[in-house]
């Protein structure tokens, strides 16, 4: 909705993008983007740097923003895997940000987000943004077809959340992939996504992925995860046999990693646990003895804190083991 023109900034030397609104649209959109960008401050969102006014012929207001050396997304560019996981992870960043600050951003596809040179992904395009609560309102139909809620269909005026977000997510994400995206999305109105219509995928995609895309896709928005869910489960993912555990017994160093998944600690007669690895958690595998954590009985299937102490004995019999993760990060 907007003209696009590729500025340079003489006074800090650096290249900035100015959109001005074509002849025709209501300025409102363009204020509705200064409003969401203005408060908005993440990696994975295009920054406002400026509004001014402009002479096009008649005076304008025109947006300075961030110039993003880049590609916008390609859809069936991606394959399953870490660099795919990767850019969703990015996008759920992106958008927990927005929805933190309290924004709808409304129009999310691959067109909309950009990676820069160093793999950066930005989302773009706030031209239809509203804030939550009063603002989230609308009497027209506006949007892009096949990334639309089903909410979005329905009333003379239509009221909508930040799920309207998640559900774009979903399609984005299947847009993304060289996959079939369900046939229901595309109806107008989009009708309910049947369940298992993602099965495809499982095999290339694990299994909470796979769901969590359905339930991304869910018909009632209350049904839908939380953009700050879904950049959980996506972390947790690319972060799989990325952690190590270092074990201090005995004044010796031992690491339990993803070569190295299983560990035994024993002290004499007293008592002995071991632990492993399943490149997610350290949990308790068996035990026996006098065994504790952190003060706190052990049990099998306990998850170990990131840093602890296990505990053999009781009493001035006692022997301390201390035990801490290394836990990594996603980098973008």
């Amino acid at each position: 909705m907007g003209d696009i023109y590729f500025c340079s900034d003489k006074h800090l030397q650096r290249d900035v993008v100015l959109k001005l609104l074509k002849d025709g649209e209501d300025e409102r959109r363009l204020l509705d983007e200064q409003k969401a960008l203005i408060q908005l401050r993440s990696k994975h969102v295009v920054q406002l740097f400026d509004v001014i006014r402009v002479d096009d012929g008649r005076e304008k207001t025109a947006l300075v923003l961030e110039y993003i050396d880049g590609k916008d997304l390609e859809i069936g560019r991606y394959v399953p895997g870490d660099a795919y996981l990767k850019i969703l992870w990015q996008i759920a960043c992106g958008l927990a940000d927005i929805h933190a600050a309290t924004v709808i951003h409304r129009d999310i596809k691959p067109h909309n987000i950009r990676v820069d040179g160093s793999g950066v992904v930005k989302i773009l395009d706030f031209g239809l943004a509203r804030r939550e609560g009063a603002d989230a309102k609308t009497k027209s139909i506006i949007g892009t077809i096949g990334y639309m809620a089903p909410e979005l269909w329905s009333g003379a005026t239509i009221s909508f959340d930040a799920a309207i977000d998640v559900y774009a997510f979903g399609v984005t994400a299947l847009a993304l992939l060289n996959a079939t995206p369900p046939s229901e999305i595309f109806d107008r109105p989009p009708r309910p996504v049947v369940e298992g219509a993602l099965s495809s995928l499982r095999g290339s995609l694990p299994d909470d992925l796979v769901s969590m895309l359905e339930g991304c896709l869910s018909y009632k928005p209350a049904n839908r995860p939380l953009m700050s869910e879904v950049e959980q489960v996506l972390r947790r993912h690319l972060l799989k046999d990325k952690h190590r555990a270092l074990v201090v017994m005995g004044g010796k160093a031992h690491q339990l990693n993803a070569t190295s998944r299983k560990m035994t600690l024993t002290y004499g007669a007293i008592g002995s646990v071991e632990i492993g690895y399943d490149g997610f958690n350290f949990s308790v595998l068996t035990w026996s003895g006098i065994v504790s954590i952190n003060n706190e009985s052990v049990s099998v299937g306990a998850v170990l804190p990131e840093c602890c102490v296990i505990t053999f004995g009781v009493g001035a019999a006692r022997t301390f083991v201390t035990f801490d993760v290394a836990n990594p990060e996603v980098m973008s």
